[in-house]
C-alpha cells in the first residue's frame, strides 16, 4: 500500500514581499522535490493561516485567519491590498509588526476537502487558549464527497507539523480537544439531526422577523428545542447563534433576513445568548470566551450592551416596551418559574425574557431541573401552546457517551427505573466499573487523569454535604466545605468545587477555564451546578446518603439531601404546597450518571445499594469466566 502523501507546509512573512519569499523558499529545495512545492501549494487548492502575535506577560496572544483559496498569490493580494480598506482585521494584520502565514498544499486538496479542513482549523485554533480572536465570519462544514475519508488522517498530520513548528499558537490535540470552548464551539461539526434542527430553527427565525412578530409581547414566538443529556443542545445552540449573528450562507430566501455578504458584519440581527448555567467556571463563561473570539462586537444598537447574560441580568437590562429580535436560552431548564432570592417577577424566567425579545430559541430537558423553584407545574409546551412558532423539535441521539447501547441501557434503567441491571463488557470501550471503597475510587480517578495530559477525570458527587458559596464553614479553620465518607478502609476527605484558590489564580492566567479542566480541581469534589453542561473523560461518582437500594429497588431519599432548594416545598397555583425532592434528587443523579464520555466509576454510601452495585459487577465477571 502506498504511503500517506505527506503535507506541503511553508511558513513565510505576511506582506508585500510574501511572493519572493514563497519562491525562495521552494527555490531553496531540492530540484526533485520542487515541482512538487510548486504544483501543490500554487497550482493546487491550498488552506492558508494568516497569524499576528502580540507578547505579554504570560506568553504570546494570537489573532488568526484561515482560508482556502484555488490561487494563493491572487488570495493574499486581496488580503493585502483590498480588504484593509473595509475591514478593520485586515487593516490589523496589515499595520501589526510580526505577522506570518502559513501556506499548506495536499496531494487529495480539493474544494470540498479544503473547506473541511478550513473549518476543522476554525475549531482547533479557537479551542488554543492563546488565541485572542479569530477573524473569520462564518463556518464551512461539508458533508460527504469524494476524499472525505482523508480528512482526519490530512488534518491531524497537519496540525502536528505545525504544532512542532510553532507550539505556543498550535496546542496539543489532546489539550484541545477536551477543553470546553472545543465541546461547545459553532465549528463542531453537527449531526443529520442536529442539522436539521438548526434550518428549522433559522426558518422558523427567519419567518418570524420578515413577517413582523408585533408591538404586543404576546405575538413574540417560542422555539423550544427538547433533548435528553448529551444529545447536542449546546453545540447546536452555539451554532445557531453564530449563524444569526455573521449570516446564514444559503441562497434560500426564507433565510433573507439572515444573510450577509462575506465581508460584512454580520447580519444585523439584535441577538443575544442567556445561559441557564451562571456558575463561576461555567457555560455563561465559555460562551462568553467564544463569542470574544469570534469578534462578536457588543450591541451598538442598544448601548454597548454584551451579548450574552445571565436570565436574572438580561430580564433587568432589556424592556417589553423595546425588544431584542432573537435571544437563545442553553440550559432553559434552570430557569426559574416562579420568585425566588434575587428574582422578584411574577412570572416564568422564560416568559419574562420571551417578553422582551420578538423569537426566543430555548433549549430544555425537563430531566435536568434540579430546584423547586425551577420546577414547571405543567409542561413548558403546553404553557406557552399560544406562543410557540412551530411543535417543539426533538433531539434524539447520544452523542456524549462513547458507549454500546447494552451500557446506555443499563444507566438509564438505572436513573429511570430504580433497578440495576448486570454488568457488562462494553463493545465501544466503554469502562463501567463499581468500587468497594472510596479511597480506591478516587485512587482509580488520579491514574486516569494522569495517565494523558488534561484528561478531564474528576470526582464529583451528589449534593448530600453542606456547601455555601457565599459563606465560609465556620466549623472548619481553612472556612472550606468538605465530603467527608467514612469507610472501614479509611476516610475520604475532599473540599467541594471552586474553593481551592491556586485553581482561580490559574483561571485568571489564561481564559476562564471550566472547573474541570484546572488542574488543580483533581483534589476537589465537583457537584451538579459545576459538571452540568459539560463533559468529563472519566467520571468518579459518589452516591451520597440520598440514593439508598431497598426492597430491589434504587430510591431517593430527601431528608439525607444537603441541597435545600431541591427539597423544599414549592406553593403552587392554588395556594398548596407540595415536595418534587424525590424528583429533583433524580434528576440530580442523571445529570451525574451522565458525565462520564468514556468512562464512569461508582462508589455508594449506602451499604445496601453500593452491595447491589458490587453484585451486578461480580454477575458480569462470573459472565465472563
Amino acid at each position: 500500500m502506498d504511503a500517506f502523501p505527506k503535507p506541503l507546509i511553508q511558513r513565510v512573512r505576511y506582506d508585500h514581499n510574501f511572493v519572493d519569499s514563497l519562491e525562495t523558499a521552494y527555490g531553496e529545495r531540492a530540484e526533485d522535490e520542487r515541482a512538487d512545492w510548486i504544483t501543490h501549494q500554487l497550482n493546487y487548492p491550498t488552506v492558508y493561516v494568516v497569524r499576528s502575535r502580540r507578547e505579554y506577560e504570560h506568553g504570546f496572544r494570537y489573532k488568526v485567519y484561515v482560508g482556502e483559496t484555488n490561487d494563493i498569490k491572487k488570495r493574499t493580494r486581496q488580503h493585502l491590498y483590498q480588504d484593509p480598506k473595509t475591514r478593520n482585521d485586515w487593516r490589523e494584520f496589515l499595520e501589526a509588526g510580526d505577522v506570518e502565514m502559513y501556506v499548506i498544499g495536499h496531494p487529495y486538496f480539493n474544494k470540498s476537502l479544503t473547506l473541511d479542513v478550513e473549518n476543522r482549523f476554525l475549531h482547533y485554533l479557537e479551542s488554543c487558549k492563546s488565541v485572542e480572536r479569530r477573524n473569520n465570519r462564518r463556518t464551512n462544514e461539508q458533508r460527504d464527497y469524494f476524499t472525505f475519508e482523508h480528512l482526519d488522517t490530512l488534518f491531524d498530520e497537519v496540525w502536528q507539523e505545525l504544532h512542532r513548528v510553532e507550539p505556543e499558537l498550535f496546542e496539543s490535540k489532546e489539550a484541545i480537544t477536551s477543553s470546553a470552548i472545543y465541546k461547545a464551539s459553532p465549528f463542531q461539526k453537527l449531526n443529520e439531526e442536529q442539522l436539521d434542527a438548526q434550518n428549522q430553527i433559522f426558518e422558523a427565525v427567519n419567518n418570524a422577523l420578515e413577517g413582523g412578530v408585533g408591538d404586543d409581547p404576546l405575538d413574540h414566538k417560542l422555539i423550544l428545542v427538547s433533548g435528553e443529556a448529551g444529545s447536542g443542545k449546546t453545540v447546536l445552540i452555539s451554532s445557531i447563534f453564530n449563524g444569526i449573528m455573521m449570516g446564514v450562507e444559503d441562497e434560500d430566501e426564507r433565510f433573507r433576513a439572515l444573510a450577509a455578504g462575506l465581508d460584512l458584519d454580520g447580519t444585523g440581527i439584535d441577538g443575544y445568548l442567556v445561559s441557564g448555567h451562571k456558575n463561576d467556571g461555567g457555560q455563561l463563561a465559555v460562551y462568553k470566551e467564544i463569542i470574544k473570539k469570534a469578534g462578536i462586537p457588543d450591541s451598538r444598537k442598544r448601548g454597548d450592551r454584551e451579548r450574552v447574560y445571565s436570565p436574572t441580568q438580561f430580564i433587568n437590562r432589556f424592556s417589553p416596551d423595546d425588544p431584542a429580535d432573537v435571544v437563545l436560552i442553553d440550559e432553559a431548564h434552570l430557569l426559574l418559574t416562579q420568585k425566588a432570592l434575587g428574582y422578584f417577577h411574577d412570572q416564568p424566567q422564560i416568559e419574562a425574557i420571551l417578553d422582551r425579545a420578538k423569537v426566543v430559541v430555548a433549549v430544555y430537558d425537563p430531566k435536568q431541573t434540579l430546584e423547586t423553584p425551577q420546577h414547571w407545574e405543567v409542561p413548558v409546551e403546553d404553557y406557552f401552546a399560544d406562543r410557540m412558532a412551530q411543535p417543539p423539535i426533538r433531539l434524539t441521539n447520544q452523542m456524549r457517551l462513547n458507549a454500546d447501547r447494552e451500557t446506555i441501557k443499563w444507566i438509564r434503567t438505572f436513573v429511570d427505573e430504580g433497578v440495576i441491571l448486570p454488568l457488562h463488557a462494553d463493545a465501544k470501550g466503554y469502562e463501567l466499573r463499581i468500587f468497594a471503597s472510596p479511597n480506591e475510587l478516587d485512587d482509580a480517578i488520579r491514574e486516569k487523569d494522569s495517565a494523558v495530559e488534561n484528561n478531564l477525570s474528576r470526582l464529583i458527587a451528589t449534593y448530600d454535604w453542606p456547601y455555601s458559596a457565599a459563606k465560609k464553614n465556620e466549623n472548619e479553620s481553612d472556612g472550606w466545605w468538605y465530603v467527608d465518607i467514612e469507610h472501614e478502609s479509611g476516610v475520604l476527605r475532599r473540599p467541594w468545587n471552586l474553593q481551592v484558590r491556586e485553581e482561580r489564580q490559574e483561571r485568571r492566567i489564561a481564559y476562564r477555564k471550566a472547573w474541570s479542566e484546572t488542574p488543580s480541581t483533581i483534589g476537589e469534589i465537583g457537584s451538579t451546578y459545576t459538571i452540568q453542561g459539560f463533559d468529563l473523560n472519566y467520571a468518579g461518582v459518589i452516591l451520597g446518603p440520598s440514593v439508598k437500594y431497598r426492597n430491589g429497588r434504587v430510591v431517593f431519599d430527601p431528608a439525607e439531601s444537603a441541597h435545600k432548594k431541591a427539597v423544599q416545598n414549592r406553593v403552587l397555583a392554588d395556594g398548596s404546597r407540595e415536595s418534587f425532592g424525590e424528583t429533583l434528587l433524580q434528576n440530580e443523579l442523571n445529570v451525574l450518571l451522565t458525565r462520564g464520555t468514556k468512562g464512569m466509576f461508582i462508589y455508594a454510601v449506602d451499604e445496601q445499594l453500593r452491595e447491589a452495585l458490587l453484585e451486578a459487577q461480580e454477575r458480569h465477571s462470573a459472565t465472563a469466566e
